[in-house]
């Protein structure tokens, strides 16, 4: 049976590269992000690549779990079931500490670190029915290391690691495997928007992110195990 994927922040970057590594493979994904636009942009994308009865596009935000639920319900009515969640909805800012205002800070943590939370206190139940299921989180490799100007990123990215290590503990015998992904710095979007001055070369394509998300999602490490990627 191909599977359902769920991929939050999949309309662009390393999101938009895993729904499509999905859909190359047969499978149904679900993408959505909090902008109607990008989303359309998105499926038409992706469309060219896989039948359009295998994508669904919804417009929905990870900070709200009034959001959360109706997407998750959506899935459910869609394709029935929900065989792999990436939580890869993510921002950041490239400030000292005392330059970050309480809003930065909190737009980080609630869209890097709550968003994944809300997702998996929704898809854990039912996977637990299923007895199956994959949950990955893209946390980073400053989810294991701090660095000088990162505080509410590397804060959200460090806690995304407790919360994959937790949740794996918390489902260990049910037949869900949880996992995080933590990658280098990727040519996105969201990184180029930071203004650091780095060589686009330097950086990782997302779609090889991408490649070790899907790889990862055969279920094969042992669930709890933080994969980098940085070549």
């Amino acid at each position: 049976m191909n599977r359902i994927g769920m991929i939050s922040g999949s309309t662009r970057g390393i999101g938009l590269a895993t729904a499509a590594e999905f859909l190359k493979d047969g499978d149904k994904v679900v993408i959505f992000c909090r902008h109607e636009r990008h989303v359309k942009d998105s499926v038409k994308q992706l469309s060219t690549m896989a039948p359009g009865k295998n994508i669904l596009g919804l417009v929905g935000d990870v900070r709200e779990g009034k959001d959360v639920k109706r997407l998750v319900r959506r899935c459910l009515k869609d394709f029935g079931r929900i065989d792999v969640l990436v939580n890869n909805a993510g921002t950041g800012a490239y400030k000292t500490i005392e330059e970050t205002t309480e809003k930065e800070w909190n737009n980080i943590l609630d869209t890097n670190l709550k968003g994944p939370f809300l997702l998996m206190r929704e898809a854990i139940p039912i996977m637990k029915k299923q007895k199956s299921g994959i949950i990955i989180n893209i946390s980073s490799g400053l989810g294991v290391e701090g660095e000088a100007n990162f505080s509410a990123y590397c804060a959200s990215k460090f806690g995304l690691v407790g919360l994959t290590q937790v949740a794996a503990e918390e489902t260990m015998g049910t037949g869900i495997r949880v996992y995080a992904v933590l990658p280098g710095a990727v040519n996105t979007s969201l990184f180029s928007g930071l203004g650091l001055d780095m060589d686009p070369s330097d950086l990782l394509a997302p779609e090889h992110v991408a490649k070790m998300i899907f790889e990862v999602a055969e279920g094969k490490k042992k669930s709890g195990e933080l994969i980098e990627v940085y070549s």
